[in-house]
């Protein structure tokens, strides 16, 4: 059965036409540049857009680029927007060639320069009646490699022009606005006017934008509401879309591989340990032997692969069937809440408390980012090589 109606929607590349949890951020963004599609606007417009890893920076100017265009073309207006990543692109003068490029205007790739490049682009702009608005991605780079330099340029350059009406607006995108402070101080203020701030998302958000692209890539039914559920608690962690987007990806790979018809729990923690495997064999030898059985009896409750997380409850019963097969006394429960601990605190396993109204709060305990089947086959390894209690 084919598992994918789209793979492509899951591609980083991809832009969908919605960004959930993005909408207020779009319309201040928006609001930034209004005065543009008004025309004949005085001034450069100059945006930073920040967020951490993951937050949708890239996608949201992307797809706010894609807007404006549309836009812009209903009012008769040639508006066009270029997004130029900095880490492909370091030094100011291949972000002019790339743009020139992008722009199809007729100057020489070669001997130029930089000045003669800007005011080459100037002049095209002004001639053809165009407006641009230039996203730099990754600006951290840029900085890195070149200071204060390329902002200046950028910024004044049409001060120094006759038609000093600014038909050139930029998007300066970073993952922390600090690190404007190693620009100079007049050029760093004038970029700090307008910024548009993405903060990370929360699990609910994650789980939203998971099922938003599991309606895009595929087909219907095919990943179970608890596997999406797992994955945006993984990547909550992270605050990170793009993690998300990319398990939710690996997982239906491993699904298509399993020639299953669903994409299970099971799937996810394979996706999620290829990407950043959490446990090594060794660390699993340290482990006392309750730990060990305590794992041992997570990997059973969730051994059927459609179950994402057990309960403590339901673990303890478990774990003290485990203790009655290896010919092990089980500890009492307060000390089995602890070794739970322990292993979440070595990253080992996950602990989500959950309320559920009138019956109190309710303890959810899974594995993150390690599959079943390859834990539990360790684990019965190691055990056998420990008969008795030490």
């Amino acid at each position: 059965m084919r598992i994918f109606k789209d793979e492509a929607k899951l591609s980083l590349e991809y832009v969908p036409p919605v960004l959930p949890h993005r909408e207020g951020e779009l319309r201040l963004l928006n609001a930034f540049f209004s005065s543009l599609l008004r025309g004949k606007q005085a001034i450069s417009v100059r945006v930073v857009i920040s967020g951490s890893a993951g937050t949708g920076k890239t996608a949201m100017a992307k797809l706010f680029g894609r807007q404006m265009e549309a836009e812009a073309k209903s009012r008769r207006m040639n508006l066009r927007y270029i997004h130029i990543n900095c880490r492909v692109n370091r030094t100011l003068f291949t972000i002019l060639k790339r743009v020139v490029e992008h722009l199809k205007i007729p100057l020489p790739s070669r001997g130029y320069s930089t000045e003669e490049l800007m005011h080459g682009l100037l002049d095209y702009i002004v001639e053809n009646d165009l407006y641009v608005i230039l996203a730099l991605d990754d600006v951290e780079v840029l900085i890195k490699e070149e200071g204060s330099s390329p902002f200046y340029f950028l910024t004044r350059i049409g001060e120094e022009r006759e038609d000093r009406m600014s038909r050139l607006s930029f998007i300066f995108i970073v993952r922390n606005p600090e690190i404007l402070s190693m620009l100079e101080n007049g050029v760093r203020v004038g970029m700090l006017d307008n910024v548009v701030h993405l903060p990370e998302y929360d699990a609910e958000q994650l789980y939203n934008i998971l099922s938003y692209r599991v309606s895009e890539a595929f087909f219907d039914n095919v990943v179970l509401e608890e596997s999406i559920r797992l994955i945006a608690d993984l990547a909550s962690e992270r605050g990170d879309a793009r993690y998300a987007i990319e398990t939710l990806w690996r997982s239906g790979k491993y699904a298509e591989a399993d020639e299953s018809s669903v994409v299970t729990p099971e799937h996810v923690r394979k996706a999620a340990a290829s990407i950043y495997p959490a446990i090594k064999k060794e660390s699993l030898a340290y482990l006392s032997l309750h730990e060990k059985l305590i794992l041992l009896a997570i990997t059973r409750a969730l051994a059927l692969g459609e179950k994402a997380y057990t309960t403590s409850s339901e673990l303890n019963e478990l774990y003290r069937l485990v203790c009655e097969e290896y010919g092990v006394q089980p500890k009492a429960y307060t000390r089995f809440w602890e070794y739970l601990q322990k292993l979440e605190d070595q990253g080992i396993i996950r602990i989500k408390v959950s309320s559920e109204g009138i019956r109190g709060r309710r303890s959810y305990i899974t594995l993150p980012e390690v599959p079943v089947s390859i834990l539990q086959h360790e684990l019965v390894r190691l055990l056998e090589g420990e008969s008795k209690e030490p």
